[in-house]
């Protein structure tokens, strides 16, 4: 078994899921945690390394600039994204938190440490993004509404 797929399947029994954590075959995954905040999972084989991601916002129509500082500022060293990245895509006009691991060499532990600490950050800031008023109230719905695997409350103390 590859050590992406080995990771992904030791978060899903941290997180006590009731069926295992796998990639799909084009190498996709999902979980929603409270079934608000869908985290995507893709392997990279070639490279070992598991791309994770969630669609915050809709890129507002208006103040885009302030937006874009914003997202630079937070940015900075990682400071306030978990060493995660905060992006724009281009072709659905999203804001995407996203960051790539390692999976050769990460142990489980550390992988779901980092996860739980990607999820934190997601959730603060999709609510920021939300409060932003040119933001769209539908924002990440059709994440969100996609079929995933439901966590409820994942890793939480």
């Amino acid at each position: 078994m590859h050590s992406c797929d080995q990771l992904l399947l030791d978060l899903g029994q941290t997180a006590g899921l009731p069926q295992p954590l796998r990639f799909d075959p084009h190498g996709c995954a999902r979980l929603t945690v409270d079934n608000q905040l869908a985290i995507d999972f893709e392997r990279d084989t070639e490279r070992a390394v598991i791309h994770i991601y969630s669609v915050l916002a809709v890129l507002p129509a208006q103040e885009k600039e302030s937006v874009y500082q914003q997202l630079l500022e937070a940015n900075l060293f990682g400071a306030e994204t978990a060493g995660a990245s905060l992006a724009i895509d281009a072709n659905t006009r999203e804001i995407v938190l996203c960051r790539s691991v390692s999976a050769e060499g990460t142990p489980a532990a550390a992988f779901v440490q980092l996860v739980e600490q990607f999820i934190t950050a997601a959730e603060d800031w999709k609510t920021r993004l939300a409060q932003q008023p040119s933001s769209s109230a539908s924002a990440g719905n059709a994440a969100a509404d996609a079929p995933a695997q439901h966590l409820g409350t994942f890793l939480r103390a």
